[in-house]
């Protein structure tokens, strides 16, 4: 009986493991003679378990969650023991690439050097899956947005094929020496779950929201219900608007209930996935769910986003995407301002102002010709779907060729 050949995904952060995992999956089941495992440096690996794929070890947390913006963002952690956990964790990373035949890389091309350091294996036992940076940023801003020529060199010194989140990156990069640089589109496109039937009436203007996934996310929930109901107070009974909010697993409803006064208001009509919930001031419905992200960013007809990841893939559906900073470490207008360069005309951005906001709204939905090319500009830049199954292709041919 042929040994079966063991590939280790290491990734670094909660879009990262999330795109690893699904890829994980693929080879998982597409190939019987290719054994799968995960190790999330950051978190406990959430997404590895849901996709069925063993966990060889887990990584750290720390109070930044991963979001380091500041120096006293650094100075919490270190407090925390970022040094000394590091160090351990390495470790335990090169445990577990010993046990294994290849490592695919996911995340940023720092966590292709620390493998680097820490493990034995070989420039063409390892592969890696660039998810953050993109020549769409037009950003010269290194480790973050842009290659810089230090990333550059690690990719060619350790890694036998790179893939790039999109094909204008791979183009770059192919251009400034990395020739093993290719792209299948964004596979974060694929890692969600878009329902078959319809969830919401066609007559309604379906209105999404992303609150984000961190903890921010609940101190800017409270100026995306003052958003609502501005949008209400200006259309009156003129717009048929459905509110559905797409909550991370990670957030708590109950929370959002104890500091905005939300009242619950029964189950949903239209799908038991979501739960409807009633705001303190005007009473508007708000239709909540956890468990079908895919279907509220699939059905809305334009998105209130202050998320990452989130704003992205509702980008990359062809869908508008309204957003503005807010109070916490991830959703900054910096970190905005550069999600703006990102994803262009898809993604509108506003100050914290929720009668802006609702004004915003309104000028997108009446302007038919914008809402085309928002959505192929989202299409081509974020790639479409499909790339997951794609890249899980590449990369058992290059084992194979190995």
């Amino acid at each position: 009986m042929t040994e079966r050949i063991g590939v280790l995904f290491v990734s670094n952060g909660y879009g990262e493991d999330n795109v690893a995992a699904h890829i994980a999956a693929v080879l998982n089941k597409q190939h019987v003679d290719i054994s799968v495992s995960g190790f999330p440096t950051v978190g406990s690996g959430r997404f590895y378990t849901e996709c069925g794929v063993a966990l060889a070890g887990s990584g750290i947390r720390m109070p930044s969650e991963g979001f380091v913006r500041s120096a006293r963002d650094l100075a919490g952690d270190v407090r925390r023991g970022l040094v000394s956990e590091t160090l351990r964790m390495g470790k335990r990373v090169r445990h577990a690439a010993a046990e294994a035949d290849y490592i695919v890389v996911t995340g940023d091309p720092y966590l292709l050097l620390y493998t680097t350091l820490f493990t034995k294996a070989e420039r063409p036992r390892k592969i890696f899956i660039g998810t953050l940076q993109s020549e769409w940023y037009g950003s010269g801003r290194p480790f973050k947005e842009h290659y810089s020529i230090l990333e550059r060199l690690w990719l060619r010194l350790f890694c036998g094929l790179a893939i790039a989140r999109d094909a204008k990156t791979a183009a770059y990069l192919q251009e400034k020496g990395v020739r093993h640089a290719v792209s299948f589109g964004n596979p974060m496109m694929d890692c969600f779950a878009v329902p078959q039937a319809r969830i919401f009436p066609g007559d309604r203007t379906v209105i999404g929201i992303l609150p984000g996934s961190k903890q921010e996310a609940y101190a800017n929930f409270g100026t995306i219900i003052e958003t609502v109901e501005a949008l209400m107070t200006r259309s009156g009974k003129k717009q048929n608007y459905l509110f559905a909010v797409a909550i991370s697993p990670h957030l708590a409803v109950e929370e959002l209930q104890k500091r905005f006064g939300l009242r619950q208001a029964g189950p949903c009509k239209y799908d038991p996935a979501f739960s409807v919930y009633r705001t303190k001031d005007r009473g508007i419905e708000l239709h909540v769910t956890s468990r079908r992200f895919g279907g509220v960013i699939e059905e809305a007809d334009l998105v209130i986003g202050l998320s990452g990841t989130g704003n992205e893939q509702a980008a990359g559906l062809g869908k508008p995407v309204v957003g503005f900073w807010g109070e916490g470490p991830q959703i900054t207008r910096k970190f905005m301002e550069a999600q703006k360069r990102l994803l262009g005309v898809s993604l509108f951005l506003c100050p914290p102002d929720p009668v802006t906001v609702a004004r915003r709204i309104e000028e997108v939905l009446e302007d038919k010709g914008l809402l085309q090319s928002v959505s192929n500009n989202g299409r081509e830049r974020m790639g479409g779907t499909g790339s997951v199954t794609s890249i899980a292709r590449r990369i058992e041919e290059y084992i194979s060729r190995s």
